[in-house]
């Protein structure tokens, strides 16, 4: 399998997924922000729990406000997963996350490898990241959380950010991000790789035992 697929497969199956998750990422934005720097007891709640809150968005922002911020939520998937996945497993191909001698070893290779392709995708991806909250908070007057920015679509969101703080606007906490996405990879992919070649050695050696 060639370079381009390993990244053309990795984003496809992101964003197959993210379509069905995205509704739950404008919930948890939106609770996220519920009584920001406000003392509790303070603020209104108008999102009481998981269910009550897709049923209020859906109430006042309608159907297609479960899926605010589709558009750079994919865009953040292909960017991110697409790089991620796909760049590690190049690691892989190549072998950069084998050690013949030491079987630790190549465990913290992987863990490097996969720690490294999380944090280059979490850079590239971080722009689509941050316009798909913005969009996410977006609301009708009388359920609105947070900060109320006025993108109305992801290129809008892209020229407004670039007008106030600059291009480097773009990237804004993609410090916290790159390192999040580095302990996140690191752990996921690492487990994942490192349980793949424990269980693919072993079958190996019952194989090897019933031909004995």
């Amino acid at each position: 399998m060639n370079h381009g697929t390993e990244f053309s497969l990795g984003a496809l199956a992101a964003v197959c997924a993210a379509c069905f998750t995205n509704p739950l990422e404008v919930v948890k934005t939106r609770m996220q922000l519920q009584g920001e720097l406000k003392a509790r007891g303070q603020y209104i709640v108008f999102y009481r729990n998981t269910f009550h809150a897709l049923y209020t968005v859906a109430k006042y922002d309608g159907i297609r406000g479960i899926q605010s911020g589709l558009v750079p939520a994919l865009g953040y998937q292909i960017s991110m997963n697409g790089t991620r996945l796909g760049s590690f497993q190049v690691m892989v191909d190549m072998g950069l996350t084998d050690s013949v001698d030491c079987t630790f070893c190549g465990f913290l290779r992987t863990l490097l490898a996969a720690g490294l392709s999380g944090a280059v995708s979490n850079a590239v991806g971080s722009p689509f990241f941050m316009i798909k909250t913005h969009i996410q908070c977006k609301t009708d007057s009388k359920i609105a959380v947070g900060f109320q920015h006025t993108h109305k679509t992801m290129y809008h969101a892209v020229k407004e950010i670039v007008r106030q703080d600059g291009v480097k606007g773009l990237w804004r906490g993609a410090h916290a991000g790159t390192l999040r996405g580095f302990i996140g990879s690191a752990a996921q992919l690492g487990a994942f790789t490192s349980t793949k070649k424990y269980l693919i050695s072993k079958q190996a050696r019952n194989k090897s035992n019933i031909y004995k």
